[in-house]
């Protein structure tokens, strides 16, 4: 049985779209839902599906305690359930080796690094965006993983992909990830046979194929520093152990940032006059030599927004052993759920929770919001290690996305289903990308 939901609290208009999703995934995938049951549950919340338990954290102090507390708490890519997809890549190690992947990586992914990304983003995106449809509606969530396949392997990695290759990639996203989720999911019963195996098994190899294109294909930086040109140098005697980390960060580049653009896409087509704003400060920045978030406060405030309402629901853990949250006791191999969509809707945090407005997050707003508190790239010693790439990539690429398309909703406006995968899609959603009637001229030097 189907039930409809207004995603994100907003009524569902017969003009548009409506978010649904299966009544028995409403306390996994609809937050307010989560955000009712944990308030009245208190700190910690004991679930039961059929024979799992799970514990869901409702304080942020003992949020912050398990997604950190590495050495108690299992992250979900190291379980033994993953490793023929984890390999010998850094999100499948743990502790020491865990750490020293992720330090061979930070210069290049660095903040200070990346501030001069902002162009790139911007040119790539307009050469991507080129091949959207203008005489049919347009599959978001294909077409926003086609964007941010390119734009990862183009601005973040120095390489370039065949058109072919890049959009089965895009295609084989959806299998890769909901394949993930139920590898993990039925970890405790083996026997049970994870849905569309075949589907995940090609999308695999496709993932495979695209990571050796990219390590074939690369352009190292000047100085040598860049993400790949660094794993290639530290496995000069194991390849495979930089393509394991490469397929790695190629996958979760894709993976939540497409996710991020596809809702953003979704709620422009819902509100033309954010649209319009974002579209006016676009027109502003995008022409300059220097492109980034800082100065788009309007755009960077909607990717915000979109993140409250859209963002990962929820973070996993596994306990390694027995131990305690809070008052609660927690079996060994218990799941930990740290519930990020309810949080990101508490009334106490936020005026008008349900509601989609960009504005709180403007820098005039009282009082002023953290964006850390939305954490969108998970928390302690898993903490994205693409976070500053994707920071710059997420607004920008939007805004010349914007500057160069209007999007409506497409006319049928049929039914949007929330995805069961590691990051929901809006799943169906189709909407018209149409070329801007006299978009202004970009000067570039």
């Amino acid at each position: 049985m189907v039930e409809e939901i207004a995603h994100g609290g907003c009524p569902a208009s017969r003009k548009e779209p409506r978010v649904v999703h299966s009544r028995t995934l409403r306390f996994w995938l609809d937050p307010a839902n989560i955000a009712v049951r944990l308030g009245q549950a208190g700190p910690v919340a004991r679930t039961k599906t059929g024979p799992a338990s799970a514990f869901q954290v409702n304080d942020p102090s003992l949020l912050r305690k398990v997604g950190c507390g590495e050495d108690t708490f299992q992250f979900w890519s190291t379980d033994p359930s993953l490793r023929d997809f984890a390999e010998n890549g850094f999100p499948g190690s743990e502790g020491r080796a865990h750490r020293d992947r992720r330090a061979l990586m930070k210069p290049a992914l660095a903040t200070a690094r990346l501030t001069a990304l902002g162009p790139c983003v911007r040119d790539s995106t307009d050469r991507l965006i080129a091949g959207l449809p203008t005489d049919r509606p347009a599959d978001i969530p294909f077409e926003t993983s086609r964007l941010v396949a390119g734009l990862v392997v183009e601005t973040v990695l120095n390489s370039a992909l065949s058109p072919d290759l890049l959009t089965r990639l895009a295609r084989a996203r959806s299998a890769l990830s909901a394949g993930v989720l139920w590898k993990y999911a039925l970890a405790p019963w083996p026997w049970v046979p994870a849905p569309r195996r075949r589907a995940f098994r090609r999308a695999f190899a496709t993932l495979n194929e695209a990571a050796r294109e990219v390590y074939a294909r690369h352009r190292p930086d000047a100085d040598g520093n860049d993400v790949v040109s660094l794993l290639k140098r530290s496995s000069d005697d194991r390849p495979d152990a930089a393509l394991h980390d490469l397929r790695a960060l190629l996958f979760a580049g894709i993976e939540a940032t497409s996710s991020t653009i596809a809702w953003a896409c979704y709620e422009l087509g819902r509100h033309p006059d954010h649209q319009t704003a974002v579209r006016a400060e676009a027109d502003a920045v995008l022409g300059a030599d220097a492109v980034g978030p800082e100065l788009m406060p309007r755009t960077a405030g909607f990717v915000r927004e979109v993140t409250r309402l859209h963002g990962i629901p929820l973070l996993v853990r596994r306990a390694r052993r027995a131990t305690r949250v809070g008052d609660q006791p927690v079996p060994a191999g218990a799941l930990v759920t740290l519930p990020l969509g309810a949080l990101r809707r508490d009334p106490a945090r936020y005026a008008r929770p349900e509601e989609f407005d960009p504005l709180r997050w403007s820098p005039e707003a009282r009082p002023p919001l953290s964006p850390a508190a939305l954490l969108p790239y998970g928390l302690g010693p898993r903490y994205c290690p693409g976070a500053a790439a994707s920071e710059i990539m997420v607004p920008v690429a939007l805004a010349s996305l914007v500057r160069s398309r209007t999007l409506r909703m497409a006319p049928a406006g049929g039914t949007v289903r929330l995805s069961l995968e590691l990051t929901p899609m809006p799943k169906g959603l189709t909407m018209i990308a149409a070329p801007r009637e006299q978009a202004a001229p970009v000067h570039r030097p």
